[in-house]
């Protein structure tokens, strides 16, 4: 099970995916002021969910910026592709700031490392991370493959890619990704992107125009 909200001025879609047990991992939490942070607390509290992950899908700035806030209040690490390490000083010290941002101190945050394909636990589930870079370097997804959904970021959108324009994208590189490790995904699959209304990898298949 997914819930999504949509946050900051950006419209991030942070995503707490959850299952029978009340375990439940956040992925981009992305809140930049209290009704957006209470919103997620409501849901928790609501639906008895402990979160037991913390995750992002890449590391710009506005899937992060709320990152500390959630270490603060349950205590997780940020975990991670490694190569998305890199680009945290720079979503810190000059994006924030370029952008509107308050990512509090996000340098103090302990990290934590994933690896493609190795499974993300939570309760009887699992979220399996998919290197969807190109949009920028570090990206994963997130593929759920027991319930038939895939968090993909900014990797893939409604009848859209990501932008290639910005510093460590990679064009080619986004669309191989696209095409080997979320096009060859079950075509009934649901699609969560990073901004925006979810789709299915069958109808990004046969209607996206940049694939």
């Amino acid at each position: 099970m997914i819930k999504l909200f949509e946050q900051n001025h950006f419209g991030v879609n942070t995503c707490v995916a959850y299952d029978s047990t009340g375990e439940c991992v956040l992925i981009d939490v992305a809140s930049q002021n209290d009704n957006e942070r209470q919103a997620i607390l409501d849901f928790l509290c609501t639906n008895g969910l402990k979160p037991v992950r913390l995750l992002i899908t890449h590391p710009h700035i506005d899937h992060i910026c709320g990152a500390a806030w959630a270490f603060e209040q349950f205590g997780l690490k940020l975990e991670m592709h490694r190569d998305a390490e890199r680009m945290l000083p720079i979503a810190e010290q000059s994006s924030a700031n370029l952008l509107g941002f308050d990512c509090g101190n996000l340098s103090a945050v302990p990290k934590g490392y994933i690896k493609e394909n190795d499974p993300v636990l939570y309760g009887h589930s699992s979220l399996i991370p998919l290197d969807t870079s190109g949009h920028c370097v570090g990206s994963f997804s997130y593929y759920n493959k027991e319930e038939g959904f895939v968090i993909t970021g900014d990797a893939l959108f409604y009848g859209s890619i990501g932008r290639t324009d910005l510093p460590t994208s990679d064009y080619d590189l986004l669309i191989e990704n696209i095409r080997t490790k979320l096009l060859t995904l079950p075509p009934q699959t649901i699609v969560y992107p990073g901004h925006g209304e979810h789709t299915t990898i069958g109808f990004e298949k046969n209607n996206n125009p940049f694939l």
